[in-house]
């Protein structure tokens, strides 16, 4: 029997999309309840309905540390209408529930330390969290096509997690073209409408690779208008007091050509080999890791094991949505404006 779902408070909002923080069956859990906006019709319900389908078919079987968990999905979620924080007239019964992160995301971290620079041991652990939650997807044959720090959530102990698959796709012999994801982290191939593959992730990564390092947004100007060829060749400064072996990274993710770009897992061992030339330990099973209080740049460490196994209760079981009957490669790419959102 379905059980109530109590908001607690509202922790996201997006073009598509509310994230709310809540209660469900005792455990915190997040729950993304899908908008479908005050300019609704008959068409747009349809494609939306669509697209949650697609997500959580692509969602359900993920299952690696780096990847936030996936616990139950609905199409009638039961609601405590009686708590202050009502559904709004056009939020959806359709709902995505997963594992709570309280760490918040990247992009709030980074801004919190915006005026530092984090040491390069955080640096590099982050980007393998990240690097290593890609190369599980692309191993799957699947592409994130929004990876971003808001896209990326961090838990008590700061291990990154990647999060958002309602832009994902099941990547197939042949991609079809259509500008997807978050201008500034967008593929110049992407942007220009070319045929793209799971190297437009890779290009991505190398952005938010900068961003970790400089502990600041790569962009911070409207790229809404900005021709094609000149967005593909726009790349922050890489600072002169970062490594070499971190710069050359950075600087062959996002090459311009992506045949170029290295695979994943082939970065995840690159970052592995300038953690252990600069003494850092980067043992993913049990590391030490350093976190950054905001305030005062105290470093303390902790044991993280990801071993540990988090309740998987479901709340519904997500093979009721019959996902069996969409092809990614029929789906429409959706196009998004620089200031991204929440799908």
């Amino acid at each position: 029997m379905q059980k109530l779902f109590r908001s607690l408070e509202i922790i996201g909002r997006g073009t598509f999309g509310v994230v709310h923080k809540g209660l469900y069956d005792s455990q915190t859990v997040a729950v993304k309840v899908l908008d479908f906006g005050d300019k609704k019709t008959k068409v747009s319900m349809e494609r939306m309905k669509n697209d949650f389908v697609k997500e959580v078919g692509i969602w359900k079987n993920l299952d690696h540390p780096n990847v936030t968990k996936m616990i139950g999905a609905t199409m009638s979620m039961k609601t405590d209408l009686k708590h202050k924080n009502k559904k709004s007239k056009t939020e959806s019964d359709f709902c995505i529930v997963s594992e709570y992160l309280k760490g918040g995301s990247l992009r709030s971290y980074l801004e919190k330390n915006r005026k530092k620079r984090l040491p390069l041991k955080i640096v590099i652990q982050f980007a393998l969290d990240i690097a290593k939650g890609l190369s599980y997807l692309h191993s799957e044959k699947i592409i994130h096509r929004d990876v971003k720090p808001e896209n990326m959530l961090m838990d008590e102990k700061n291990s990154i997690k990647l999060a958002d698959f309602g832009e994902s796709v099941v990547e197939p012999l042949y991609m079809k073209s259509g500008e997807v994801g978050t201008l500034g982290y967008m593929a110049p191939e992407v942007l220009s409408r070319k045929p793209y593959s799971h190297k437009c992730d890779v290009y991505a990564f190398g952005i938010c690779l900068w961003e970790i390092q400089c502990c600041d947004m790569a962009f911070t100007y409207d790229l809404e208008n900005i021709p094609s060829d000149i967005y593909k060749e726009l790349r922050p400064s890489i600072p002169l007091d970062c490594p070499r072996s971190l710069a050359g990274l950075i600087e062959r993710c996002w090459n311009t050509d992506p045949s170029k770009r290295p695979e994943m897992k082939d970065v995840v061992v690159e970052l592995e080999k300038i953690g252990i030339a600069d003494g850092l330990q980067t043992n993913s099973e049990d590391r030490e890791a350093a976190l950054i209080d905001a305030g005062s740049l105290v470093v303390r460490r902790v044991r993280i094991n990801f071993n540990d196994v988090f309740d998987r209760r479901l709340l519904i079981e997500a093979s009721r949505i019959p996902v069996t009957s969409y092809d990614p490669r029929c789906s429409e790419d959706r196009t998004t404006s620089s200031s991204g959102k929440f799908s």
